[in-house]
């Protein structure tokens, strides 16, 4: 009696597991997505937080420059500094955060100059938004908006339905 598997039995084994991977395949694409979705939300509100913050410690104005070459970025290939020059790449350089983790995620500003600036004494963030969304889905979106009176700083869905737990902006 032989100890083996067939041939037969092999290649019928590997057809199921590859009809089984194909069928996962856009589950796995989208749970990959919500995860850097959910990790650029966290990571982009504790940045711009922990700016308001700094500006306050610090009792001196200080910009989030967003660093990227065009209006919109789906490569990862962006960067946020947190500096104390209004002039991209002048100044002291007190955080940064790069893009690269989030490739595959569009990233977009309606910040003039793609700066947001804070004031020394409130920490209040210039108002605008970021907004970002997976490449393969753009109706998924997030915004990061700051509001300058209130110096509130959110994550918001701008659909009409609630997106990871983000409300409705």
């Amino acid at each position: 009696m032989s100890r083996g598997f067939t041939l037969l039995e092999l290649l019928v084994s590997i057809a199921v597991l590859g009809t089984l991977m194909v069928w996962a395949l856009p589950s796995y694409s989208d749970m990959t997505d919500t995860v850097k979705m959910r990790r650029l939300a966290k990571e982009l509100n504790g940045f711009v937080l922990m700016a308001k913050s700094e500006a306050v410690l610090r009792r001196e104005r200080l910009w989030v420059h967003l660093i990227m070459s065009g209006a919109s970025d789906s490569n990862g290939d962006w960067r946020l500094e947190l500096t104390n020059s209004d002039v991209n790449g002048a100044g002291d350089v007190y955080s940064a955060l790069s893009g690269v983790p989030f490739e595959g995620v569009t990233l977009s500003t309606t910040y003039t100059s793609n700066q947001i600036s804070f004031d020394e004494t409130h920490g209040r963030p210039k108002a605008g938004r970021f907004t970002f969304h997976p490449n393969s889905s753009p109706s998924s979106a997030l915004d990061l908006r700051t509001y300058h009176r209130s110096a509130i700083v959110r994550v918001c869905s701008p659909s009409a339905n609630t997106y990871l737990s983000y409300e409705k902006c």
